[in-house]
């Protein structure tokens, strides 16, 4: 029997081939033939080649007795211009061929015969390092697994129908529609029908469209007046967004369809047909068009498949066209004349379920709070929010102003807004329909940062203020220990980022954390450059907190240094939240531009401070791990004859803290015995000054210690006349210091601040 065959009715190509690419796979096809083959005009700039393909039949039958052939006439269409670089497209060249039974088919357009998708992947990648035999070698491959019943990989799913001749986009959740609409009609005018709300965005040559919410009997009138509120308002608006009512319509339980449709209906009169060959009612569609006049709008029909989608949850396949009417479509309350309809490539709506997927992330946080929306505090919230992690607290008093475009998440459409506020709303964006859990705020209301029942609903607090009093705030506050607490910050024009992890229980706390750094400068260069630089550069040289506020139009600071803190600091945060350390934490990410751009980074790993109370005041000191331990032998080795020594670190008169970070032994001119101890002055100058240079005048003297072998357990009427001298003495200074002296006897350590 003859095959009728779509290539007889193409007319051969008259034109010179001079791509000499073509022209070598044409004869590699010639030769794979065994003779000459016609080359025809397929139009714009393309040629089509008839080829046969020999197919390994199975010898008992094929699967359901589908009608694929020994041989299998196909045609090769290539590009003339842009071949190899596209990958030839694929058509069966057979009229009868068994087109509605089979998956991996395209869609047919202009009265061609479907196309093969014979490549998951991309079929121009899958191309760029084969020869036009591997494309004869996979076509007969497709044909073998047709007539064997294995063109879909998993048999527990459906394969979708391939479409292909979208006119635009329509954005919603794939889930959501059918189990918020479909399977629990909100406004069921039928059971199977049903109408929800889209946002219409015009584009300069095309229309989108993007789900806003589902229709109830409840708010039909009220978004029925906002449309209609909205499209007046906007009328000599040629850009404007304007919002439709949208149809769906769907198969009832009873119809299971598994045929495939390759010729999609391009006008009412095949939607019709198209509705018809699937048991769709769409007579009640057709009445609500005519009465209510609709002009564009999205129409989604759903078809009932035997098995779930594959890459979704359900059996429904959901095709979506756009209806295009005019006034001269609707006659008497009906439909008059047959209308255009488009097809539209359906783009889902991104969940946070998606979001933690695609970036291979799986959020545990409970809630987190966020202080500082700025530039950096704006990065970070974006890397977090693209991986699904919403459930943000976000706080900042500030307004987004126009420098801030420079090196903020957000954009110009912003200025004037809340910057927390704006932040909260590009989130929403970016999950459209879904409920995001993310709050904004300008603040806590007045008062409430220092209860502790604020933060109860919280598990992580994260601040990006670079703000000297709020990292003060939050050092000293009282907050579950449950409650994890990370800061971060840039400073050195930029080039450095400093985030501080505390450890379990609030200790070390970031304060200690800041200490630490900073007394680290006694033994790592980098750090003691920086802290140099920065001690030149604040010219009043009062001990002050390394940082930079990024809010100031002054400052300056690009954006791809902004960035790139960020990125390195959410990648520490995730992993933070999802596991855990109990030690503290100080991470350190360095840009260095000089001669070269590079980026390093460094760690370390901070033991809990030991935390004492002073006896007579209200002051709090902190000592860096193992500094008492020191103390304690220093002590142990005098023996019954009085020791001790000079401590080093940093006041905070604010939070009445005194942190320890070093510890310097008596000097040798010291003298002690059983009931005194006179601390000598050799060489102690010296040794302090050369460390308050290395760390940039962070760390200094700070107080003294010595030890009561025999007691008694407090300060000694001569340690009390000490007192006064050293309140003299320490008040006369430029940065005046508490007197800060500290015994040991057998029975504990006693320090005072005066």
């Amino acid at each position: 029997m003859e095959v009728m065959t779509y290539s007889s009715t193409l007319q051969k190509y008259s034109g010179e081939i001079e791509n000499p690419y073509l022209k070598d796979s044409l004869a590699s096809l010639e030769r794979l033939a065994g003779r000459n083959l016609d080359i025809l005009e397929w139009g714009n700039q393309r040629i089509a080649i008839p080829f046969e393909i020999n197919v390994d039949l199975p010898s008992l039958g094929t699967h359901e007795n589908i009608d694929i052939r020994q041989i299998e006439p196909i045609l090769l269409v290539f590009d003339i211009l842009t071949y190899p670089e596209k990958s030839p497209n694929i058509y069966t060249d057979r009229h009868d061929f068994p087109k509605n039974s089979l998956a991996h088919l395209y869609i047919a357009s202009n009265n061609r015969p479907p196309a093969i998708c014979y490549v998951r992947e991309n079929a121009n990648e899958w191309y760029s390092n084969k020869r036009i035999n591997d494309v004869i070698i996979r076509i007969s491959n497709w044909f073998r697994a047709a007539a064997v019943g294995e063109l879909t990989e998993d048999g527990n799913q459906f394969e979708p129908m391939r479409l292909e001749g979208y006119y635009s986009t329509i954005l919603y959740d794939y889930n959501f529609i059918v189990n918020s609409i479909i399977e629990n009609n909100p406004f069921p005018i039928t059971q199977q029908f049903s109408i929800v709300q889209f946002e219409q965005i015009n584009h300069k040559e095309r229309r989108a469209y993007k789900f806003t919410k589902k229709v109830t009997p409840a708010n039909f009138i009220s978004l029925a007046k906002e449309i209609e509120e909205h499209q007046e308002k906007n009328k000599e608006d040629l850009t404007k967004r304007e919002l439709r009512l949208a149809f769906i319509i769907w198969n009832d339980d009873k119809v299971i369809n598994e045929k495939y449709e390759i010729n999609l209906p391009r006008n009412w009169e095949d939607f019709k047909l198209f509705c018809e060959s699937f048991k769709i009612n769409y007579e009640d569609l057709e009445k609500i068009i005519a009465e209510c006049k609709m002009i564009s709008f999205p129409v989604i029909v759903g078809i009932r498949r035997p098995k779930p989608l594959i890459g979704y949850s359900s059996v429904f396949e959901l095709m979506n066209f756009e209806f295009n009417l005019t006034k001269d479509h609707i006659v008497d309350g009906k439909i008059a004349g047959n209308f255009p309809i488009n097809i539209l490539s359906h783009n889902q709506s991104l969940s946070t379920a998606q979001a933690e997927k695609i970036s291979n992330y799986t959020n545990i946080l409970k809630r987190g709070v966020v202080f500082g929306c700025g530039a950096l505090g704006s990065k970070i919230v974006m890397h977090l929010a693209r991986n699904g992690v919403t459930n943000l607290t976000l706080l900042d008093p500030d307004e987004f102003s126009s420098h801030n475009v420079v090196r903020h998440a957000l954009f110009a459409d912003s200025i004037g807004e809340n910057k927390a506020e704006a932040l909260q709303q590009k989130i929403v964006d970016l999950y459209p329909g879904k409920s995001v859990d993310t709050l904004s705020s300008t603040s806590f209301k007045d008062g409430l940062i220092y209860e502790e029942e604020t933060f109860k609903s919280y598990d992580w607090v994260f601040d990006f203020t670079a703000s000297e009093a709020f990292f003060n705030k939050l050092s000293v506050l009282r907050s579950p220990s449950s409650c994890k607490i990370a800061s971060a910050s840039i400073t050195d024009h930029g080039n450095l980022g400093l985030l501080y992890k505390e450890g379990v229980n609030r200790n070390p706390r970031i304060d200690d954390l800041q200490a630490y750094l900073y007394s680290s400068a006694n033994d790592i260069p980098k750090i003691s450059e920086w802290l140099s630089r920065e001690q030149f550069e604040n010219s009043n040289n009062l001990l002050v907190r390394v940082g930079i506020g990024c809010n100031s139009e002054t400052t300056v600071l690009s954006d791809e240094k902004v960035s790139s803190h960020g990125a390195y600091f959410t990648g520490l945060l995730k992993r933070e939240i999802t596991s855990y350390t109990e030690e503290g934490k100080i991470y350190i990410h360095r840009i260095t531009d000089d001669n070269h751009y590079t980026i390093e980074t460094e760690m370390m790993n901070v033991k809990p401070f030991d935390v004492y109370s002073a006896v007579n005041s209200d002051w709090e000191i902190r000592f860096k791990n193992e500094i008492l331990d020191h103390v304690k032998k220093q002590a142990e080795k005098a023996g019954k004859s009085e020791t001790g020594g000079v401590f080093l670190g940093q006041c905070n008169h604010k939070t009445k803290t005194i942190y320890v970070t070093d510890l310097l032994e008596a000097p040798s001119d010291s003298k002690g015995n059983s009931s005194i101890f006179l601390r000598g002055f050799k060489d102690l100058s010296n040794e302090i000054d050369l460390i308050n240079k290395k760390t940039g005048g962070q760390i200094g003297y700070i107080g003294e210690w010595h030890s009561h072998p025999e007691g008694p357990d407090c300060l000694s009427s001569t340690d009390m006349q000490r007192v006064g001298e050293h309140k003299t003495e320490l008040e006369s200074l430029r940065t005046p210091l508490p007197v800060f002296l500290s015994i040991i006897t057998p029975n504990g350590f006693y320090p005072y601040i005066f």
